[in-house]
C-alpha cells in the first residue's frame, strides 16, 4: 500500500506542468506549439530565453526531489522501494502529465530531482561529467543522454561501494530507460548531424 501512495504522490507532483505555465505566463504561448512540443526547461529556452530556461528547471527539478521527500516523510521507514516509486512516477508524471492531455516534457530534470535527494553524490558525478560535455558540444540532448545512461551505473558503483540501497539503482535504471526512450527523436538528429544547437 505505501508504494502505492507514493506511486500517486509522485505522478499528481510530476503532472504538474511548469513549462506550459511558464511559457502562458512569460510569453502568452502554449509550448507545446513551438519548438520540440515539449514542456521541460530546454524547449521553453526557445520561447522565453534562458531566465525561462533556469526558472522551469528549477521546479521540474524540485516537483522530482519533493515527490521522494514526501514518500520519505509521509510512509513509515525504511522506505526506500516507495521513494524509489515516487521518483519513477514523477518522471511518469513529467513525461506523461493528468493536467496536460498527457503531453509533456522528456523527464531529465525531474528524475534528477528525485534521484538528488536519494543518492546526491551520484547527482554530483553525474554534473561533473555531463555539464561539460554540453558545454563543448553545445548539444543538451547530448548531455542529457549520456547522463542518462551513465547514471545506472554510477548508482550501481556507489550501491556495491557505499551500500545504497538497491531501491535507488531500481528507480536509476527505470528513470533512465524512460528518459532516453523520450530522446529518440534527439539521438536520431545526434546521428544525422541535424540536431539543433543551444
Amino acid at each position: 500500500m505505501s508504494v502505492v501512495i507514493a506511486c500517486i504522490i509522485g505522478y499528481l507532483l510530476g503532472s504538474i506542468p511548469n513549462g506550459y505555465i511558464v511559457g502562458r505566463l512569460m510569453a502568452g504561448v502554449d509550448v507545446r506549439t513551438v519548438g520540440s512540443g515539449k514542456t521541460g526547461a530546454t524547449n521553453v529556452r526557445r520561447l522565453v530565453g534562458w531566465k525561462g530556461f533556469f526558472l522551469v528547471l528549477f521546479m521540474d527539478v524540485a516537483k522530482g526531489a519533493l515527490a521522494v521527500l514526501l514518500a520519505r516523510w509521509l510512509l513509515p521507514e525504511p522506505n526506500y522501494w516507495a521513494q524509489a516509486a515516487a521518483g519513477v512516477f514523477a518522471v511518469v508524471g513529467h513525461t506523461w502529465p493528468l493536467f496536460l492531455g498527457f503531453r509533456g516534457g522528456r523527464g531529465l530534470a525531474t528524475g534528477m530531482g528525485a534521484l538528488l535527494v536519494m543518492v546526491p553524490l551520484a547527482v554530483l558525478v553525474l554534473a561533473v561529467l555531463g555539464i561539460p560535455l554540453v558545454i563543448i558540444s553545445r548539444y543538451i540532448s547530448l548531455g542529457s543522454v549520456t547522463g542518462s545512461a551513465l547514471a545506472p551505473i554510477v548508482v550501481l558503483l556507489l550501491v556495491i561501494f557505499l551500500h545504497e540501497p538497491w531501491a535507488y539503482f531500481v528507480y536509476t535504471l527505470v528513470a533512465a530507460l524512460l528518459v532516453i526512450a523520450m530522446h529518440k527523436d534527439n539521438i536520431q538528429r545526434l546521428l544525422q548531424g541535424t540536431e539543433r544547437r543551444i
